[in-house]
């Protein structure tokens, strides 16, 4: 609570695997066991690779180890930090402003078409009403023993406004003008790490990109502790970087399934979906043209791009065995595609289903007839790609 948050004190800041920027100590474990990294300088910020090939392995065998980052209220570094490890006072305080949550999704459902479709895509993550009214009544959407719980998805549907981007935000998504929160247009990115590090720098190439070879704007959304001063509104004047909450160590999920969060948070009519590793090139517009035209009401699913592999059983993973019960894999429709779908509004329910089948730990049921196939159980695809796939 906010009394306890007044002194110094330790937020999650990365994963396993993931890097930690912090302008104080760090720890690295997790429950009762840690090991403390300090900055060689006060005030300096540090770098932390949190993975067990830099740092020392307290916990052999342990998949929730993580880092986490010391701050101290009042502080330069924490009232740069991401403002949903702040407290909403300070965040509101700050001008990060809310742009994204459960109860503004609620309250704008009757906007239009497109915020009717998000409400249908999120609402499983924000009420318990959608349980006792849908999931209580069809079996087949009964949730598992690692689902996650409503009040920590209901957490996982926020959004903030970095401050210095607050009026690039009411020009593009007019909130309280006839846009009421929605961009017609924009790509949609989602990141972490460190400031320095390379997803940053990554990060600032696409995003120029998008400034040299478009004229949409392009939304980032930022999970990590904080962010580069270089993405700033001067140079870059069709960015919108919003932050929001990490999915946290204890849930066992994919850092990437903060794609499927990022593209329902954006709240935007056509959107195209990049990771940090593209940069986009001369004539890329003419995919939102084309994007609007495919996916429409009675075509409401995202399209991806074909991928350079074919992958088959031979590449492994738990759902070849439902979707190659044969030798010519029968039911397996489509080729294997690149998790960099774009999509219209119509097809945020379709992106909504699948995050809730995987976040809600719910099993595919299996198939019998002609051709038989196993259940699957949908926590156990373990990336973005392979979900959409």
């Amino acid at each position: 609570g906010p009394a306890e948050m007044q002194g110094p004190h330790w937020v999650f800041c990365a994963a396993q695997w993931q890097e930690c920027s912090c302008g104080g100590r760090v720890r690295w474990g997790n429950k009762e066991t840690w090991s403390i990294i300090k900055p060689k300088k006060e005030g300096k910020v540090l770098d932390v690779k949190c993975n067990i090939q830099a740092l020392q392995d307290i916990i052999p065998g342990d998949d929730g180890k993580h880092c986490q980052c010391e701050v101290t209220p009042g502080t330069k570094f924490y009232e740069g930090i991401n403002p949903l490890k702040q407290t909403d006072e300070v965040a509101e305080k700050r001008g990060a402003k809310l742009v994204a949550s459960c109860e503004l999704f609620e309250r704008g459902k009757d906007d239009g078409a497109w915020s009717k479709a998000q409400w249908e895509a999120v609402e499983p993550f924000c009420t318990g009403d959608w349980e006792q009214r849908v999931a209580k009544h069809d079996k087949l959407l009964k949730a598992g023993d690692r689902k996650i719980d409503l009040p920590t998805m209901r957490k996982l549907m926020r959004a903030r406004v970095d401050p210095r981007f607050l009026s690039t935000y009411e020009k593009l998504f007019e909130p309280s003008g006839r846009r009421k929160g929605w961009a017609p247009r924009a790509f949609v990115n989602y990141f972490a790490g460190s400031p320095e590090g390379k997803h940053a720098k990554m990060t600032e190439e696409l995003v120029r990109s998008v400034h040299a070879f478009s004229t949409e704007p392009i939304v980032v959304v930022h999970f990590g502790m904080s962010t580069s001063e270089k993405l700033n509104p001067e140079e870059f004047p069709r960015l919108v970087l919003l932050h929001a909450e990490p999915i946290g160590h204890t849930l066992h999920r994919s850092f990437n399934f903060n794609k499927l969060r990022a593209f329902l948070m954006a709240r935007v009519m056509t959107g195209i979906g990049l990771d940090s590793d593209q940069f986009v090139a001369p004539g890329v517009d003419r995919l939102f043209e084309s994007t609007e035209r495919e996916i429409t009401e009675d075509y409401p699913l995202a399209i991806m791009p074909v991928h350079f592999l074919d992958r088959g059983p031979k590449d492994l993973g738990v759902w070849w065995e439902r979707y190659c019960p044969d030798k010519v894999c029968s039911l397996q429709t489509l080729r294997w595609g690149h998790a960099h779908p774009s999509w219209t509004y119509w097809a945020l329910p379709f992106i909504g289903r699948w995050l809730r089948k995987n976040f809600r730990d719910e099993t595919l049921p299996k198939i019998t007839g002609d051709t038989s196939a196993p259940a699957l159980r949908v926590v156990e695809i373990p990336e973005d790609e392979d979900l959409l796939n």
